[in-house]
């Protein structure tokens, strides 16, 4: 199977014009042609997987450890709604794993509809680091990935002829959100949906599906990602030293009119554990989620409305995240 084309963004950060006008349309016809792309050369990328396996660190804590700082929808409990830690360790979930999800040091507020302060929520951390420099690995890498999704949006914006000052201005009050996945091997009986659509197709250990974010940024410690192009192609997203997959997000497709689709992407289960990252790069609570030159003005159209909307209908949460009123 193909791979995504790996595209070095160093003149995204400082270089001469052309560097970055060549840049741009590297992106703009990796995205047109397969979907998503692979991003290296960016300032950390020497970083990034040190950082990674020292994140990752967190799956050694203790049943006990994790659920201090469980989203209730995985413990009643727990001190959180849409931060910490969250399994879906259960035969018949959408996906066999487990995440834990740090946003900003301060989080911005949204719009004042009942309920939307949930995301706006501060990060629970570990009364006890899983390692000796998880958590100041855990910001750096945040504050990394930011720059990047920043940066490579701004790209595929002024590939698809976009002011990238304008595109982007709506992410500036964003709730980022770094999240750290964990997938053990599944159990006999575990199927998921594509699965059972397409039961001659690859074991999928999590089902096709697009995020909603403008951008997110994906690495992987062990293969299984897989991006889907336009024509309907799956391609391999390889692990590789110093980089991340770049995969776009119906916030940007919605925000564009579609001229900047949205990645889908799945998880092959190859029956080994497997561990990944991601970072969502998530506009303000208030941003419009509609074309840019759409004048209307309308809480409801309000990524933060959205979000509600959907955890208020997502198996656990519904008696948590109130619908917005």
């Amino acid at each position: 199977m193909e791979t995504l084309t790996v595209i070095d963004i160093g003149p995204l950060f400082g270089g001469s014009f052309a560097a970055l006008r060549g840049v741009d349309d590297a992106v703009g016809d990796a995205i047109a042609r397969h979907g998503g792309f692979v991003v290296s050369g960016f300032p950390g990328a020497d970083r990034v997987d040190a950082l990674g396996a020292t994140m990752l660190g967190f799956f050694d804590l203790g049943e006990d450890e994790k659920r201090a700082v469980a989203s209730q929808s995985t413990w009643p409990d727990g001190p959180a709604v849409y931060r910490g830690w969250k399994s879906s360790l259960e035969v018949g979930a959408w996906a066999y794993n487990e995440m834990y999800d740090i946003g900003p040091a301060q989080p911005h507020a949204g719009p004042a509809v009942t309920g939307m302060h949930h995301f706006a929520e501060v990060n629970s951390w570990p009364a006890v680091e899983p390692c000796a420099g998880w958590r100041a690995a855990m910001e750096a890498y945040y504050g990394l990935m930011l720059d990047v999704g920043m940066a490579v949006m701004r790209a595929a914006g002024r590939a698809a002829g976009f002011d990238d000052a304008h595109l982007v201005a709506g992410f500036h009050t964003g709730n980022h959100t770094l999240r750290l996945l964990n997938y053990p091997p599944r159990p006999d009986g575990h199927i998921t949906a594509d699965e059972r659509a397409q039961p001659d197709g690859p074991r999928i250990a999590a089902a096709r599906h697009t995020d909603v974010s403008g951008a997110s940024l994906l690495w992987q410690r062990q293969p299984g990602l897989q991006a889907q192009a336009p024509d309907g192609t799956w391609r391999d997203i390889p692990v590789m030293d110093g980089t991340v997959s770049v995969h776009l997000g119906t916030v940007l497709q919605l925000m564009t009119g579609g001229r900047i689709p949205a990645t889908p992407h799945r998880v092959i289960d190859h029956g080994v554990a497997r561990q990944s990252i991601g970072f969502f790069v998530e506009p303000g609570l208030a941003t419009r989620l509609a074309p840019l030159d759409d004048p209307v003005d309308d809480v409801r159209a309000s990524y933060g409305w959205h979000l509600q909307e959907r955890f208020h209908s997502m198996r656990g949460y519904t008696d948590i995240v109130p619908a917005p009123d």
